[in-house]
């Protein structure tokens, strides 16, 4: 706290054209960091975008290269079972006879080049029977035995003639090759294919033949090695020049078939995600793995329900904005520089009329009052000197009159005190000529006196701007009684009001313009039957007033001119200004009227809380 009081002590103390240098430093550095920030965030933000996409591109092209070439296998596979030439090869073979065996893995080694020797991906491909293993056994052998043993022919038996896809396996444990294990040689790990084989013949009469139902049918075998599924991979590795960049293939069960780290192919330690990729099938997430923030990209194989994925570091993949980094730094360095400069500039700019200003007012203070300071500019500090020198220039004149005015004011003062006199004299000369009528007699007369004198002593005595409605509409009454006297039989009034509105607080006489209006305006030509209506009563949202007559009315473009206030009503402006200050802008008078139809005056005021306080009703 007490950094900070001093930190503002020294700001407040300082002069302003440092101040204006520094406030000006510290706009522009905000401004610039705001923008760094927002444009590093977007750049980011599509930087990691594209390499989300790329990454989503490549398991998907890598996938669907892998499901073009296994598609086409299986559907060739589908064929295989149907071959008539395979059909009586497995069915000539006489299984006491190696010649005939040997004679027989040729013809099949044939039919399996027919169908697969295409394929130059395939490793090798066998059709086994538990007797002999039928292919080219150039590139690698498969104990018939063992395999019969092993978890390939299970896998085949249970998808009953379907192809079926077995992920990364060890060939010496999978076929019981002890013997081998230890030694490095090409097909150590495999990924194979195998499909049971319910083959069949149809002759040339037409008769359908099978395999007989006590011999095991054979079973069909093909082989990629690992290093076919990975190459597509590796090569977008080399390609990228990621360092930390990891892939591989899982199958359904969290077996790793293949992946960058060599040590976990063949292991069921998939990553923790995979089952939430399974669950989406494709797509990209980020996760937290170890600590470090990683973006995953991944696509199930339609063939093999495998599913393929690429992971590298988030930080990895924003690598080159360490140099936006950089050049963001240079640039706030460049643009400070420049902004001291111009903030200097503008501060000498700005308070060298501000210190002549200054050395004026010292020289006033010596009692200099003719000191003149040099006019340039409009601008606000070239009209601020303009308006000093005419300020400097009056002063003198002022301080010279100033016992003219003081004089002049107690003269005021006099003249003010004569004025409250001029009521009061008034008053007592209508009380004068009241007595006068009374005892000549004249009692309409003296009434007439009488209540002009008490509505004159009421009006002098209230100085506030409200009075109660009782107060109002007495003196509203005393006001008829005087206009009926001048039009007598020709006006009938009525005032009907609630009573709880009698201790309302309202403008004073908000009520006899209008009446007036009624009665010079309305009313004048009528020589009988002459109508004024006064109501009141509370509404949900306002306290309403009407005064209502059944005069000649108001033509239509004259009550447009009066509501456009380009008729000249002093009365109803007076009102209508006086409760729009008083309320609200939303509070006011409006006029109902035609030709020949009468005028209905509709005043609305607000809710009075007490005196000189209005409440709008929501």
């Amino acid at each position: 706290m007490r950094i900070l009081r001093t930190t503002l002590n020294l700001a407040a103390n300082a002069k302003f054209r440092i101040k204006l240098i520094v406030s000006y430093c510290l706009l522009v550095t905000f401004i610039i960091l705001i923008l760094g920030f927002a444009y590093y965030q977007i750049s980011a933000r599509n930087m990691l975008q594209n390499v989300q996409e790329s990454l989503g591109n490549i398991v998907l092209n890598n996938n669907q290269l892998l499901d073009e070439k296994l598609l086409d296998i299986q559907a060739k596979s589908e064929v295989l079972p149907i071959d008539n030439e395979l059909y009586q090869v497995i069915m000539s073979v006489d299984q006491r006879d190696n010649e005939s065996k040997v004679k027989a893995d040729r013809r099949i080694t044939s039919i399996l080049f027919q169908y697969f020797g295409g394929d130059s991906d395939i490793y090798s491909s066998f059709i086994l029977t538990p007797e002999y293993a039928y292919g080219n056994a150039a590139r690698m052998y498969v104990p018939p035995d063992g395999f019969f043993q092993s978890d390939l022919y299970r896998m085949s038996i249970m998808n009953q003639g379907d192809l079926v896809w077995v992920p990364t396996y060890s060939f010496a444990d999978t076929f019981g090759e002890q013997k081998m294990k230890g030694f490095t040689y090409e097909y150590e790990k495999l990924i194979s294919g195998v499909k049971e084989l319910n083959l069949t013949y149809i002759d040339e009469q037409g008769v359908f033949h099978a395999l007989p139902a006590d011999m095991r049918r054979p079973v069909l075998m093909l082989s990629f090695r690992t290093e076919y599924v990975e190459k597509l991979f590796a090569d977008y590795v080399r390609k990228s020049k990621l360092q930390h960049l990891t892939y591989g293939v899982v199958d359904a069960y969290g077996s790793v078939i293949v992946a960058s780290d060599e040590q976990l192919a063949g292991t069921r330690q998939a990553p923790s995600w995979i089952k939430e990729a399974f669950e989406l099938g494709t797509g990209s997430f980020e996760k937290v793995i170890d600590g470090r923030k990683r973006l995953i990209s991944f696509h199930r194989m339609e063939s093999t329900g495998w599913m393929s994925y690429i992971e590298i570091p988030v930080e990895d993949a924003l690598s080159d904005l360490k140099s936006l980094r950089y050049y963001s730094i240079l640039f706030l360095a460049a643009m400070l520089f420049v902004s001291v400069l111009l903030a200097y500039l503008l501060s000498i700019y700005i308070t060298k009329p501000i210190i002549r200003i200054k050395k004026a007012i010292k020289m006033m203070e010596l009692g200099n009052f003719r000191v003149r300071i040099p006019e340039h500019g409009r601008d606000e500090l070239g009209e601020l000197i303009r308006m000093f020198n005419q300020m400097n220039g009056q002063i003198h004149t002022l301080i010279e009159e100033n016992y003219a005015s003081r004089l002049r004011e107690k003269e005021a003062e006099l003249m003010a005190l004569n004025l409250q006199l001029n009521p009061h004299f008034l008053y007592n000369t209508l009380t004068t000529l009241y007595w006068i009528a009374v005892e000549n007699n004249q009692q309409e007369m003296s009434k007439i006196m009488l209540n002009l004198a008490e509505m004159l002593q009421t009006s002098t005595r209230n100085k506030n701007e409200t009075w109660p409605l009782a107060t109002d509409l007495d003196w509203l009454n005393k006001y008829i009684y005087i206009m009926s006297s001048r039009f007598e039989n020709v006006i009938e009034t009525r005032i009907d009001v609630d009573e709880e509105l009698l201790d309302l607080d309202v403008p004073k006489l908000f009520l006899q313009p209008f009446v007036e209006n009624a009665i010079i305006h309305g009313l004048a030509e009528f020589e009988e039957g002459g109508s004024i209506v006064i109501r009141g009563w509370s509404g949900p949202d306002a306290i309403y007033f009407t005064v209502e007559d059944n005069g000649c009315g108001i033509p239509k473009d004259r009550l447009e001119k009066l509501r456009r206030g380009e008729v000249r009503s002093t009365g109803m402006a007076n009102v209508e200004k006086r409760i729009k200050l008083l309320y609200g802008a939303s509070y006011g008078v409006d006029i109902q009227a035609g030709k020949e139809q009468g005028t209905r005056i509709v005043i609305r005021l607000g809710r009075r809380q007490g005196p000189g306080e209005a409440t709008r009703i929501s």
